[in-house]
């Protein structure tokens, strides 16, 4: 693996680190498209399809509600509790990540079905189901994704200025900023490209997802609903677990790479997903009107 950091070594001194600069890039690169990503779907969608700003704001209010403002913060305090568990028992980790999959699934999904059910009872066509998606995916990808992608990128350049040996710290404080320093050491410059490149696919299952729970309304059928569910569930623990067994397998860069091709193939399915319900959507308006 290509290394992050590039140590020059003095009689009597400390390493001096300095900052990959194709790291930084790729990072600057991510975050700029976890961004902009967003912005230029959204212009497609309301110059070819006419989607109503409403739909795209309460898409993006539904990710708000049901991550944002309730099962992160739930998430964390969770995990600081659980941290020792977690590092030390494969079983409690395996049921986290269980945990963290289904609740993704139930939280999101159901904040899109009252969405439709309320505030968009009178927006329930297919373009509206992709507007609401764009708005969902378009806030995580440019406030999480790209938040997060953002403070990763604080964290290479502040760390490369670090002497852990200089800071008045305790042991175990200059212990942690050693890993930590290791840790973005043993990046691949090319790793935030992957988020970036994942965002996409995001943006595509969303978008399908979205589109599967208006048939609750539009079938009148609440399987639609639980079949939502099902599927945010299975794509996050699918690509949780594909790239935890890849990376045991084969390093961290084969894990992320892996993980990288079930999302490539559950936004494939999403694609199949929302092209065929225009095609369903195409075919009921023409029967109407013969």
């Amino acid at each position: 693996m290509g290394s992050v950091w590039r140590l020059a070594l003095s009689p009597g001194e400390g390493p001096v680190d300095a900052v990959d600069t194709r790291l930084v890039v790729s990072y600057a690169v991510a975050i700029a498209f976890d961004v902009l990503m967003p912005v230029g779907v959204l212009l497609w969608a309301r110059r070819r399809l006419g989607v109503a700003w409403k739909v795209v704001g309460w898409g993006a209010a539904a990710f708000a509600l049901s991550q944002l403002l309730t099962r992160v913060p739930l998430v964390q305090v969770a995990q600081y509790f659980m941290r020792d568990a977690l590092k030390t028992s494969p079983v409690v980790l395996g049921v986290w990540i269980a945990v963290l999959s289904l609740t993704a699934g139930l939280f999101e999904e159901t904040a899109r079905l009252w969405v439709f059910r309320k505030p968009l009872k009178d927006f329930r066509r297919w373009r509206d189901a992709v507007g609401f998606g764009v708005g969902h995916g378009g806030l995580e990808s440019a406030l999480l994704v790209g938040g997060m992608a953002a403070l990763g990128l604080v964290n290479v350049i502040v760390l490369s200025a670090m002497d852990p040996s200089t800071l008045p710290l305790k042991p175990e404080q200059v212990a942690q900023v050693v890993e930590a320093k290791a840790s973005i050491a043993a990046l691949d410059w090319w790793m935030p490209l992957l988020g970036a490149y994942e965002r996409a696919g995001a943006m595509v299952v969303h978008i399908a997802l979205s589109v599967v729970v208006l048939q609750r309304f539009i079938r009148d059928e609440v399987r639609w609903y639980w079949l939502a569910v099902g599927a945010h569930a299975g794509f996050n623990a699918l690509t949780v677990v594909v790239g935890r067994q890849a990376s045991a397998a084969w390093g961290t860069s084969a894990g992320a790479v892996a993980a990288e091709v079930s999302v490539t193939v559950a936004a494939l399915v999403g694609l199949w997903v929302i092209l065929s319900f225009r095609r369903d959507e195409a075919r009921r308006d023409a029967a109407v009107s013969a």
